[in-house]
Order: structure tokens, then sequence, then C-alpha cells
């Protein structure tokens, strides 16, 4: 059905749209004259972009499953079809790889000349993409079965866009999970060659509580293919080989959540429906559907960029009291709305061949320096996601930190150590991931990986 707004509340979206609020992305323009521009001026040379590296010990593989779900109609499909996603998998890799598991890249060629043209307004070849610090399809690291990190993106954009989050994770010890929600992400591309591009008109028709659940049911089913993954199966449609012990590696008892902007939103309403997910983190996301009214009874982070946003923030008011358990709301100070993906470290340099108007770029991700932006981020994560699906004691979340002073604690209820039905003072019996494993040598003993070359 189509979406009803009263004119205050579309006046009100109308801003929040224009610096990227509710959707991933802020309003950009669809051509690439402005780069056009820029190169007929002299702007020839190819830049290099870059993604920094995580920063955990354990080496990183990646690999994708190609996933139908013959039960669910695709709604924003052109055509009729049942629903279909592609999700990737970052995981602790057992090597560090060789030849036969090269970098993966951060997207497909086809994807990102899509990218490059409808969402950049870049002109081919300006641009020279990073791979990424994982391995293609390295053996998994089955000492343990690690917990399950799921990454649900924003509207337009693709589950690339996490990767340094991912990444980061991965080398601490989760298996992250990230979600193409075909037709809203922005470019997907399939095993066999097809890319699907987003179609907004569908996506648009539903309101957007509506989309959420849409959302949130993909993530549910992902869930459901995971669980098969770790029990043996192999999911992917066209049962694609699976890197070696990829599911013995993951625990499906022990999942957490994070999403930015739609798929922030998406987080708070699978906490809502799904009590698999233990714990979730919004990126500066909405909230929308039964959660913003019922709540979430499990761990909570609300994570904002610090520009002025009232509707967002107005949302984050309501659904405060109708929290339980631990819950806390941070703000990232001098961010944008994009400062919580990749397009923080990736977009600055590409600055000369952006088709943006003029200051859209620092609308868009702030004044913080990328390098903080990320570090801070990724230190925040890391200690949520360890308290509360490990169970280890944080200090980052009681007060300000004097190793991140960007990040401002607005709020906060519950104690930094697991919030359980009784108190946690140390492993618990029968909780997966904390039982014993086969040894390892601590990070300071292990060889780091060699800095990838321009092949490897």
């Amino acid at each position: 059905m189509p979406r009803h707004r009263s004119r205050p509340a579309a006046a009100l979206l109308a801003g929040l749209l224009s610096t990227g609020a509710l959707a991933t992305t802020a309003t950009l323009p669809t051509t690439a004259h402005a780069a056009t521009a820029a190169t007929t001026a002299g702007t020839t040379t190819t830049i290099p972009l870059a993604l920094p590296a995580p920063t955990g010990p354990h080496p990183v593989g990646t690999t994708t499953l190609h996933l139908v779900d013959p039960r669910r109609p695709d709604l924003w499909a052109p055509t009729p079809r049942p629903r279909e996603l592609m999700a990737q998998l970052w995981y602790p890799a057992a090597t560090c790889g060789g030849p036969a598991h090269r970098l993966a890249p951060w997207l497909d060629p086809a994807a990102l000349a899509h990218l490059e043209s409808d969402y950049l307004g870049a002109a081919p070849g300006q641009l020279a993409w990073p791979a990424t610090h994982s391995r293609h399809d390295a053996p998994a690291d089955r000492g343990t079965r690690h917990p399950v990190v799921l990454y649900s993106p924003g509207s337009r954009a693709d589950r690339a866009f996490g990767t340094l989050a991912a990444e980061d994770l991965a080398s601490r010890g989760y298996v992250v999970v990230a979600v193409d929600h075909t037709f809203d992400a922005g470019e997907v591309s399939f095993p066999d060659g097809r890319l699907e591009v987003r179609n907004k008109p569908a996506v648009f028709a539903m309101t957007d509580a509506g989309i959420v659940d849409y959302r949130t049911a993909d993530v549910r089913f992902v869930l459901d293919r995971l669980t098969e993954l770790a029990a043996g199966a192999d999911p992917d449609a066209e049962h694609r080989p699976l890197p070696p012990g990829l599911g013995a590696a993951i625990d499906p008892a022990t999942v957490g959540m994070v999403g930015h902007s739609m798929g922030g939103a998406t987080t708070v309403q699978t906490l809502h429906d799904d009590p698999r997910v233990l714990a979730g983190v919004s990126l500066d996301g909405p909230v929308f559907g039964t959660a913003a009214t019922d709540g979430v009874d499990r761990p909570l982070l609300l994570f904002r960029a610090s520009d002025e946003r009232p509707v967002r923030d107005a949302m984050w008011d309501a659904l405060w009291p109708h929290l339980g358990s631990w819950r806390r709301q941070l703000t990232l100070g001098d961010s944008g709305h994009g400062t919580f993906s990749d397009l923080e470290a990736l977009l600055p340099a590409a600055r000369p061949v952006l088709g943006w108007p003029a200051g859209q770029l620092d609308a868009f991700l702030g004044t913080l320096a990328p390098a903080r932006a990320v570090d801070a981020q990724r230190a925040y994560l890391a200690a949520f996601f360890d308290l509360h699906l490990r169970h280890r004691p944080t200090t980052l979340f009681s007060g300000p930190s004097a190793a991140y002073p960007e990040v401002r604690p607005d709020r906060r209820d519950g104690p930094d150590r697991w919030n359980g039905p009784d108190r946690w003072d140390g492993p618990r019996p029968g909780v997966s991931g904390t039982g014993p494993r086969r040894p390892r040598p601590p990070a300071s003993a292990r060889p780091p990986c060699p800095a990838p070359g321009p092949s490897s």
C-alpha cells in the first residue's frame, strides 16, 4: 500500500533525507556530469582508495552464499519470483591464505561500475578501488564455534558498505554475516552474472514499517540458513563448495546484530521479532514497526551521528522507555550519517571526481578525521559484542573515554557486565563459545600475515 504522511511529517522527512537520516544515502545526483567536468579540467589520474586493516589477531576469510526462499514471493522484484538474497560471511581463518585464496575485492566490477555512475557520479576509470583484507574461501578456524554478528546495510546501500566493521570483528573472533536486501540494495551481483539494482518505486510503495518487516524477514531467513550451515548442510542455491571448516566455526546459539540507517531499524525490529538475536546495535537508524511501540527486552546500543535531526532523536526518545535490559545511547562527534559505513574511509580521497554538489560530502561524512571515526566505531562495536555475546566486562560504556574523546555518552542503563537472569562472574557452563578448545598461541606469539602485494 502507498505510504501516507501528513504535510508536517512529509516536510520533516524531506529535511531528514537531505542529510541521509532514514536512508544510507543523502540526496545525490544520478549522473556523472560533475565528474566528467572534472576530467575535462584535467583530473585524469586514477585515484587509489584504501581500507584500513583489521586490528584483531585472526586472519580473515570471506565467502558468499546465494540464498533462495521458495516460500516467500519477492514483492520488490520486477517479475514474479521467489525471494532471492546474497549474503557475505567474514570469519576467522585458519591461516593467512596463499595464491589459492586471493584477497577478495570490495565489490565486483559490474557492481562497482553501477555504484560509480548511479551513486557517486564518477566517470569510469577515475577511482582505483581497493582489495579487502579478507582471503576468498580461506579455510575457517574451527578450533571453536565463533559467535555470529548479522549486518544489515541502509537503504540503497550494499553489504560491502560494512566491510570495515565486518573484517575487524572477524579478526577478533566473530563470524559476521551481511545481507544484501535485493532491490533495496543499490546493486547485487548473483553467481549467474545477473546484476540486480534498486527498485525504488516498489520499495517505496510500502510503508516504512512494511519495509522494515520485509527486511527483517530477510534477516531471519538468513539466520535459518546459517543454522543449517552450522549443522553441516550447504544452503547455497548452486551448492558451490564452502570454505573448509566454515560450518564448524559458526555458533548459531550466540547471535548479535548491527545495522546502519534503515539497517538499524531492521536490527531493532529483528531483536523484537526473533529471540535468537541476543543483542543489537543501531548505527544512526530510525525506528519503525511494532518495535517502536513495544520496545525490545535485550541489550541495545544506539550510536548516532552528531548532526541535528529532530525526527531521529524523537524516535529514539520515544523508544527509550520501552527498552529493557542493558541500553546505551552514544554520539560520535563531528560525524555525519555516512560516517557509519566504509564510505567514511573511501570517499575523502575520491572528492575530486565525485559528482556531488559542493558541501555534500562534508554534510554526509562530517569533519571528524576518518581514522579516528573508524577506530572509535570498531572499539565500541567490539566492546559491545564482547560484553553481550562473550560476557567480557568492559568499562568503555561507563562514561567518557580518554581513548575515544570523540564519543559522547548520552544516556545509559544497566551494568557493564553480562545482564542475564543471574549475575555473571565468569564463563557459564553450557554457553556456546565458552567451553574447552584446542590450545592456541597468543596473538603476540603468532607471526602476522604479510602485507598483501598487488597480485595477492
